[in-house]
């Protein structure tokens, strides 16, 4: 099988999150002068019977090259630190007081292949001290 058939059988999505008990989403936002691509509020919680924990998530919408889904999980991770880096101090801080982390998404269509990340990106995620998240999911239609 050759190498873009396996791609086209992998989609990957990506995103930064802070996750707490009392994380404020407007807070995170003003901080980081970034809109999410997706928040949860404690004042949301008071419309659900099961409860959930505040977060605030950014995905790079709205930047230059953004793309809802990627090829390549480094592709889509190099992007999201390009849109980042000017920020990497306050990310670092905010990690430190919330939960962060890289979260992505890997959506595949068969069981071969899969998301390689080089050195040098996981050197470049680790100085972020945020761990990487990778769920799989799979769909055969």
């Amino acid at each position: 099988m050759t190498q873009k058939k396996k791609a086209a059988l992998h989609a990957y999505t990506v995103e930064l999150r802070f996750s707490g008990e009392h994380l404020e989403p407007s807070e995170i936002s003003n901080q980081l002068n970034l809109q999410p691509s997706n928040a949860f509020s404690q004042s949301q919680n008071k419309f659900l019977i099961r409860k959930r924990r505040p977060y605030w998530a950014y995905n790079g919408h709205g930047e230059v090259g953004f793309q809802s889904e990627w090829a390549l999980l480094e592709d889509g991770l190099e992007f999201l630190i390009k849109c980042l880096n000017s920020r990497k101090a306050k990310v670092i801080a905010l990690a430190r007081q919330f939960d962060g982390i890289w979260w992505c998404g890997h959506f595949q269509a068969s069981f071969d292949g899969g998301p390689t990340l080089s050195p040098k990106l996981l050197t470049e995620l680790g100085s972020y001290e945020i761990p990487l998240s990778i769920d799989n999911y799979f769909n055969d239609e």
